[in-house]
């Protein structure tokens, strides 16, 4: 992804707005990048098969528009130098909808229980609320407050989580939770909070509900 990001960016660069189309022909992105047009153009194909961006002939090149999955790529580094140049204590906002999870969240917060309540410090309610931001967000490790060490039970093995202090609300309400990190986990796509109480009991939050998340930085 590192080179995919460089080309987006170089993309990026040259386009007025994020909704715009470039007309680059393959040796002009190549003396861009400091590369041949062939290679130029084998990175195109290949943004392209990864659904980053889309393409169409033009008259002297073609015409290059960012999707979805492109603009999200850029957005997240974007988002990180935001907080990296961000003042100390300006608040880290994450908002997103509740969904379901896999039915496990209550099973492994109780293997974890013991460990996770000597570092949360309180005995956290067997299951996780979990929360799909509706945008990119901030690469969550460097938040990290503490971790609980993995463990072997049964003849299984229970990885390592780190976890993340945050605070979730709602209209009229506010909760001190913990987003929790499995170790193996390289791209978070969800956000798995625990909490003292059963949150969706508590609040009578639903799938489908709009949250907030403030990570305490």
């Amino acid at each position: 992804m590192h080179r995919s990001f460089l080309v987006l960016y170089e993309l990026s660069k040259r386009m007025k707005h994020r909704s715009g189309r470039l007309l680059i022909s393959s040796s002009e992105l190549g003396e861009c990048l400091g590369v041949s047009q062939q290679t130029a153009s084998r990175y195109l194909s290949d943004l392209e098969l990864g659904g980053f961006i889309e393409r169409s002939r033009g008259g002297r090149g073609q015409f290059i528009s960012l999707t979805r999955k492109g603009l999200d790529v850029l957005d997240g580094v974007y988002l990180n130098l935001k907080t990296f140049f961000d003042e100390i204590g300006t608040p880290i906002l994450i908002k997103g909808r509740v969904v379901q999870g896999f039915g496990e969240g209550a099973y492994y917060v109780k293997e974890y229980s013991k460990s996770l309540r000597e570092g949360l410090g309180f005995e956290p309610f067997f299951g996780t609320l979990n929360i799909k931001p509706l945008r990119p967000f901030p690469f969550l490790e460097k938040y990290v407050v503490g971790e609980v060490k993995g463990f072997s039970k049964g003849g299984r093995s229970f990885g390592s989580l780190k976890y993340v202090s945050a605070i979730l609300s709602s209209s009229g309400w506010t909760e001190d939770c913990f987003i929790i990190i499995p170790k193996r986990t390289h791209h978070l796509s969800e956000l798995e909070v625990v909490c003292e109480h059963g949150l969706r009991e508590k609040h009578g939050i639903k799938d489908g509900d709009l949250l907030q998340v403030e990570l305490k930085v």
